[in-house]
């Protein structure tokens, strides 16, 4: 049979699980899973405002992971992560995983079981999952209309993807759980020249729902970005201002430290900066991880393990209530699984604890009434990056976009220069937090204010 063929025959994710089981059963595995991805990728790229390429792609890849008991308390784990469906490929692959299982030794816990409940939230929209590519001729047509009446800016370069995914888990004790999901991708390029200068703007991100797809709306904003930016000059040194952050940058800061210290496995390495019912933030901060949010890009039914997904409050009005499980920590501390496993494809198919949806109560403040509240402040709307030390909570990061508040009134865009602090200290000096809130990839978060950030202008 030609790969071609081979290709063909194994072109469903049940047909290839259906594989992958037969060959572990010949390898006589005892425990086991079968976590498999099933992707399709569909996009249109423009060149500033025609379109100059459709494209499609689609590929099935999966994990094996292989346990070796130990002992009534330990094992070993070996993972491994491939895409082929030839019979030799795999029995190398699950040799390789055996070999690093017996390197390993870990805590021993179980693998889910079936008869477990489920919820059952809406995770795709049948017409992008059937349709496609019609979808993206009838949104392309929205965005050429938005791109064609920009006047602050001219697009360079623009990107919309559509993503439809099935993933199933099969284990040696007897779970078998299917879920599909569709979501966006884009990814744009704005700029901006004026007397021989030029700035640009470059938004990109992913979207669960279609209603999220708001081009009319973002693009002459995104398109104002990069002429403020034209204007933008480097901030005055200021060692401690009030600064706003964009849902974008309360996502990004929020994830990567209480993303780690409401984590069981921070909390059993005794790492985590929390502890349950002691205060941590201010009272009128409120934080859940839900998974099952409509519109969220990680809601789902099941984990990466199997465990149903949930809403759980973290922190509620400033406290800590609880702890983010997966089936190996909850195990270790006597508790049950979230349903926070994440199995990362960029971290070889080890599990992680993470927050499916991170969301956030919005205030009773629009941001228009948060700005004119502000004698002297900094709206910040995008860094290049933040990457927050997620044990200390300490950050620094230039600027990219902001705009200088003085007086109640944005004066001046401000582009350059850094703003550093803490972000478990910047919990517990939360000065307002706005009505409006965004859906921003896996949060629903709103524009935050924050007393006594350090801002330099280098």
């Amino acid at each position: 049979m030609s790969q071609n063929e081979m290709d063909s025959k194994y072109n469903s994710i049940e047909t290839v699980a259906n594989l992958v089981k037969s060959e572990i059963s010949k390898a006589g595995i005892p425990k086991y899973d079968i976590y498999l991805l099933d992707e399709r990728v569909n996009g249109i790229y423009f060149r500033k405002t025609t379109i100059a390429e459709q494209t499609n792609y689609h590929n099935i890849s999966y994990f094996i992971r292989v346990f070796e008991d130990k002992g009534p308390e330990n094992m070993g784990i070996g993972v491994v992560q491939l895409n082929s469906i030839r019979s030799e490929d795999i029995q190398k692959a699950i040799e390789y995983a055996q070999t690093i299982a017996k390197m390993n030794n870990g805590p021993k816990y179980d693998l889910v079981a079936p008869g477990k409940n489920y919820p059952n939230p809406v995770t795709f929209d049948k017409n992008v999952w059937y349709h496609p590519e019609e979808f993206l001729n009838e949104k392309s047509l929205e965005l050429r209309q938005g791109l064609t009446e920009l006047i602050p800016a001219v697009p360079n370069f623009g990107t919309l993807r559509t993503y439809r995914k099935q993933k199933m888990l099969v284990n040696s004790a007897g779970l078998h759980k299917l879920k599909r999901s569709t979501n966006f991708g884009y990814e744009f390029s704005f700029k901006a020249m004026k007397a021989g200068r030029m700035a640009e703007y470059w938004p990109s991100g992913y979207i669960k729902s279609a209603q999220d797809l708001k081009f009319l709306e973002r693009i002459p904003e995104w398109a104002s970005r990069a002429r403020d930016a034209l204007r933008a000059t480097p901030p005055p040194y200021e060692p401690s201002i009030d600064v706003i952050f964009a849902p974008s940058i309360v996502r990004s800061a929020l994830l990567a430290t209480v993303g780690y210290s409401a984590s069981a496995q921070a909390l059993f390495e005794r790492y985590s900066r929390f502890k349950k019912d002691k205060i941590v933030a201010s009272e009128n901060f409120t934080l859940v991880d839900d998974g099952l949010i409509e519109g969220g890009l990680g809601t789902s039914a099941w984990d990466s393990e199997g465990n149903p997904k949930q809403r759980t409050p973290i922190i509620e009005n400033g406290v800590m209530t609880n702890f983010l499980f997966d089936q190996k920590f909850a195990t270790l501390l006597n508790e049950y699984s979230t349903g926070n496993a994440q199995r990362k494809p960029s971290k070889g198919g080890d599990m992680t604890i993470e927050f499916n949806n991170l969301v956030v109560n919005p205030g009773d403040q629009s941001l228009k009434e948060i700005v004119a509240n502000s004698k002297k402040a900094l709206l910040l709307i995008k860094f290049p990056w933040i990457h927050p030390n997620s044990i200390t909570g300490d950050f620094g990061a230039s600027i990219d976009n902001a705009y200088m508040i003085e007086n109640g009134k944005m004066t001046r865009p401000i582009r350059g220069g850094s703003v550093s602090g803490n972000i478990y200290e910047m919990l517990k000096n939360i000065d307002a937090i706005s009505k409006e809130t965004r859906t921003v990839m896996n949060s629903k978060v709103p524009y935050i204010k924050f007393k006594n950030l350090h801002l330099s202008s280098k």
